[in-house]
């Protein structure tokens, strides 16, 4: 299959369905809620997505790989049980409506490790991209080191997040860490926003006319946490930095009179252009 070059940077959402969680993951519950969350957890349910980026001199640079593809096999059953997907499409599908396969990536690169965005690394073994995958050091020293507390071919899911397996012990992927905020080229830039975990890394993607795109992954889960004010998730490794991250994500997005992609925000979602339709 040939592979597409884009004369301009430009970026697609890349649609794979969406999934119930739950409310007191994503946003601090009211009194009320508290007393039914009590009683039952509140379902939150959730898109999830990944971003294909098209650059003139980089090539095509995904930026996380989603749920896997093989989910139903893949996953732990209390994963399945508790994390039930309502809509799905596979990454390889989505692909293939923009004309590319995974051998036609070029880099990969890992907003963190959790299921719903690394769940697809297998599917890139041996490939230019698998063999350097893009992570913060912060969150490979993360992940690795609770697989080496853990059995990696989990039979359970931990809550935690993490389903080892499907980033530890894969032949033909390697990881490169960054440390810290990095810039791939003048329009594509990585940043660290510690907080969900030690090591989430968002995009800033940036474009001659829709402008600047700032994608913080699950830094700042929704609205609802990006305020003004912040609103801190109830699912978050370091509390204290949390905020911070978001106030990171607001001063580039106002600097630069940029959008802030949400990951995990159902209402924004609806209006955001999906694949096959660019933003450039």
């Amino acid at each position: 299959m040939k592979k597409e070059r884009a004369e301009r940077t430009r970026f697609a959402i890349l649609d794979l369905g969406d999934f119930d969680a739950y409310k007191a993951e994503h946003v601090t519950l009211t009194e009320q809620e508290q007393r039914e969350e009590a009683k039952r957890r509140i379902p939150w349910p959730i898109p999830c997505y990944c971003v294909l980026v098209q650059h003139p001199i980089l090539g095509n640079v995904l930026y996380d790989t989603g749920i896997d593809d093989g989910y139903e096999l893949c996953w732990p059953k209390n994963l399945l049980e508790e994390y039930p997907v309502k809509r799905f499409h596979r990454l390889k599908d989505r692909l293939g409506e923009l004309g590319l396969c995974v051998d036609d990536i070029d880099r990969i690169i890992l907003s963190h490790m959790h299921f719903d965005h690394a769940g697809n690394l297998r599917l890139f073994c041996g490939t230019r991209a698998g063999k350097g995958v893009l992570i913060q050091e912060e969150e490979a020293r993360h992940g690795f080191t609770l697989s080496n507390i853990h059995d990696c071919q989990e039979v359970r899911y931990r809550y935690d997040g993490y389903v080892r397996h499907e980033f530890n012990g894969l032949d033909g992927i390697s990881f490169r860490l960054l440390k810290g905020d990095t810039s791939l080229a003048e329009d594509l830039e990585l940043i660290h926003l510690p907080g969900h975990t030690p090591g989430t890394m968002g995009l800033v993607v940036r474009t001659e006319y829709f402008g600047t795109a700032v994608f913080p992954s699950d830094a700042v889960y929704n609205a609802f946490n990006y305020g003004p004010p912040s609103v801190l998730p109830g699912m978050c490794a370091r509390p204290e930095e949390y905020r911070a991250s978001i106030e990171k994500c607001r001063r580039i997005a106002e600097r630069e009179n940029g959008a802030v992609f949400f990951s995990h925000d159902a209402a924004d979602y609806r209006i955001y252009k999906k694949s096959p339709e660019w933003y450039d």
